[in-house]
């Protein structure tokens, strides 16, 4: 398969970014395309919403939990930016893939 749209841009989710972690900005469009999660001592929990805030725009995934030393394909579309919540993990390791869209 060619994923000839799947070239952009990779935010990178430490201990220092526990919690909220926002993709592009309220005024730019985001194509999220997955996330890797490095290792760790446990999986930590995603969720992703669509917009600036957690819980004010629309929910693209309510709870996920990444499995350790794995790539989660995330395909989705987020007109306002895109806001991920990472929680259940004191030091995470993750890799967000994306990609900048007009």
């Amino acid at each position: 398969m060619n994923y000839t749209n799947e070239i952009g841009f990779f935010t990178r989710v430490t201990a220092a970014q526990t919690g909220v972690v926002n993709i592009g900005s309220s005024s730019t469009k985001a194509g999220l395309l997955g996330i890797l999660c490095g290792s760790g001592a446990t999986a930590p929990t995603v969720q992703i919403w669509q917009g600036p805030t957690t819980g004010a725009g629309t929910t693209i995934i309510g709870a996920l939990t990444c499995a350790l030393n794995a790539f989660t394909r995330v395909p989705a579309y987020c007109s306002g930016g895109a806001t991920i919540y990472v929680s259940n993990v004191a030091s995470p390791d993750l890799t967000i893939y994306w990609n900048p869209l007009g």
